[in-house]
């Protein structure tokens, strides 16, 4: 009943927010693109949460070189995000192929606008989920990042990817669909370097995030990754990596964090109670946490106080 509360509060909290008004001009990022691998290009956003001072680049964004111009994998938080992206593409890798976003959160989709008069796909179950709550995000965004979103609009994705092979201008593809950080997480595998993008289902040297998390789900979906033998990682979040650090990171942090809010729960402890207790010291000094954690007790702690609730009643 408690956690229920919560989470009705947070609802109620989203639908105050205020209508987003326009401004006359986006402000600009300066993003640095870099080769990672032949053909593979990465932008490495900030390991902070959104705050105003970042403007909501904190995301990682790919972009692979084709015969057709770019594939840009995820579009950052804004429009302006998305705009320096389309630049670059334009300017160094003869245009814009097609967009693909790897789940709905926000800050992996909002920059879609500047680059929608070409293809932007998703699995249909993310298209379908930022439909959904894209009002919800945008005002939410708007709250935090302020003149960051101007001449932002949601566009959801309109075209879909499915399991397996794919080719872009030339370009050979594996799209993996699993799931645990979101319902439907997308990982791409480029078979020309064996560069494994992986959306938000890896993150290394800052702190999961955990809103729509499945604990069990990710850590299948981790065993599935490792299992590729990829020879680099393009995380959603963190730096570059060829020795499977970052899954290895992100498995060991979801095993800690679900053990420490199932302790948490076990031993009678309210929320509150669970946050003063902060994250595992472990991974305290990660980017983006301690409000990670804080966010992670809000939207999971719910879960383990149902789970250790005794048996009440009987026939």
């Amino acid at each position: 009943m408690t956690a229920l509360t919560r989470r009705g509060l947070l609802a109620g909290a989203a639908a105050l927010a205020l209508p987003l008004p326009t401004f006359a001009q986006a402000r600009k990022y300066d993003l640095q693109p870099f080769e990672v691998a032949d053909g593979v290009w990465m932008i490495e956003g900030r390991r902070e949460v959104f705050t105003r001072e970042n403007g909501g680049d904190i995301v990682n964004v790919a972009l692979l070189a084709t015969d057709q111009g770019a594939l840009v994998v995820d579009s950052g938080s804004t429009a302006a995000m998305g705009a320096e992206i389309r630049a670059f593409a334009d300017q160094r890798l003869g245009g814009l192929a097609a967009t693909i976003n790897t789940h709905h959160h926000p800050d992996h989709w909002f920059g879609n606008a500047p680059l929608a008069d070409r293809p932007v796909l998703a699995l249909a179950a993310t298209a379908a989920t930022c439909r959904e709550y894209a009002q919800d995000y945008a005002e939410t965004l708007y709250s935090i990042l302020g003149s960051w979103i101007s001449a932002t609009k949601a566009v959801p994705a309109t075209g879909s990817i499915e399991a397996g092979a794919r080719a872009f201008g030339g370009r050979a593809l594996r799209m993996i669909p699993l799931a645990g950080h979101t319902a439907a997480d997308l990982a791409i595998m480029d078979e020309a370097t064996g560069v494994l993008i992986a959306g938000d289902l890896v993150f290394l040297d800052r702190a999961p995030s955990l809103p729509d998390a499945d604990f069990a789900t990710w850590l299948a979906a981790l065993d599935q990754l490792e299992g590729l033998g990829a020879a680099g990682v393009v995380p959603g979040h963190g730096p570059f990596h060829r020795a499977g650090e970052g899954i290895a990171q992100t498995r060991a942090y979801l095993r800690a964090t679900r053990d420490r809010l199932a302790m948490a729960a076990d031993l009678g402890l309210t929320a509150i109670e669970a946050m003063a207790a902060g994250p595992v010291p472990e991974f305290a000094g990660l980017g983006a946490n301690p409000e990670e954690y804080l966010r992670s007790v809000v939207r999971r702690f719910g879960d383990h106080e149902t789970g250790a609730l005794p048996v009440v009643g009987g026939a």
